[in-house]
């Protein structure tokens, strides 16, 4: 069976918590949390606020990263 597939002939309980769950991870970030991100994935500050600011102004819809 397909995620659509799932998705569709799930409950609407299910359906319900899968769009909250979306709704939280697609969220815009803040530049700060961008930042900090960065710095968590092993930057230092010095070279995370220059990314930030070109993702500020580039029309990203989402980046994605592995298992938390």
């Amino acid at each position: 069976m397909t995620p659509h597939e799932r998705l569709a002939t799930a409950t609407p309980e299910v359906r319900q918590q899968v769009l909250e769950l979306l709704d939280a991870m697609s969220a815009p970030m803040h530049p700060r949390q961008i930042e900090r991100a960065l710095c968590d994935a092993g930057l230092s500050r010095s070279k995370a606020r220059p990314l930030v600011n070109i993702l500020k102004r580039l029309p990203v819809i989402a980046i994605g990263a592995g298992e938390p």
